[in-house]
C-alpha cells in the first residue's frame, strides 16, 4: 500500500495552496497517496505516515494558522517529521531567498521539538489586487504606496516538481 502523504498548508490569497497541489501532482505521479489541504481543515494527522507543511512568509512571519496548526498537532508532528516549503521572495535574488530561508528558520526555531526533515524557500507571489484582509483595506487609503507595485509570480514549477520529486525519493523504502 502506497504511502499516505499529507500536504498541510496555510494560504491567503491562494498561491500557498497552488504550490501545494503542484507538490501534490508530482508525488502522486511518483506512486504516492497525497492529498492537499488547508490548515485550518485538517482534523487529524492519523494514518498519515508523512506530511509536507507549506507557508507564506508574511513581512517576515508565518500566518497564525500556521503556527496554531502546530500548536494543535504537537505531538503527531515531533513523530512524523514533516518537510516544510515557504513562498516568500518575489524577487529572484539570492539575498532575498537566503533572508527569508532565515526568516522560516527562525519561525520554525520557536518550536524546539519540531525537527523538519527538509526546508525549501520558493518564489512566492504577489497581486496587489488580490490581497488578504487587512491588507485589502489599507490599498484603499488615497496615498497607499504599494498601490503602484506591480504584480508579480516568480513561483519556479519546474523546481516545485523537482524538489517535491527528491522527497518522494526520500520517502521510498530501500532496496
Amino acid at each position: 500500500m502506497p504511502a499516505s502523504i499529507l500536504i498541510a498548508y496555510a494560504t491567503r490569497s491562494g498561491s500557498t495552496g497552488e504550490v501545494a497541489q503542484a507538490i501534490g501532482s508530482a508525488l502522486h505521479d511518483a506512486g504516492f497517496v497525497a492529498d492537499e489541504l488547508p490548515m485550518r481543515q485538517v482534523e487529524s494527522l492519523a494514518g498519515k505516515t508523512a506530511v509536507i507543511l507549506g507557508a507564506p512568509l508574511y513581512v517576515g512571519r508565518f500566518p497564525n494558522e500556521f503556527h496554531q496548526f502546530l500548536a494543535h498537532h504537537r505531538d503527531a508532528l515531533a513523530v512524523l517529521r514533516p518537510w516544510c516549503f515557504v513562498l516568500g521572495p518575489t524577487r529572484n535574488e539570492p539575498a532575498d531567498f537566503d533572508a527569508a530561508r532565515k526568516q522560516a528558520e527562525k519561525e520554525l526555531s520557536r518550536y524546539r521539538w519540531l525537527h523538519p526533515v527538509g526546508l525549501q524557500v520558493f518564489g512566492g507571489k504577489l497581486d496587489m489586487d488580490r490581497l488578504p484582509f487587512p491588507f485589502s483595506l489599507a490599498r484603499r487609503l488615497p496615498r497607499f504606496i504599494l498601490r503602484e507595485i506591480p504584480a508579480v509570480d516568480i513561483r519556479d514549477w519546474a523546481a516545485i516538481r523537482e524538489w517535491a520529486l527528491k522527497v518522494a525519493d526520500q520517502m521510498k523504502p530501500a532496496a
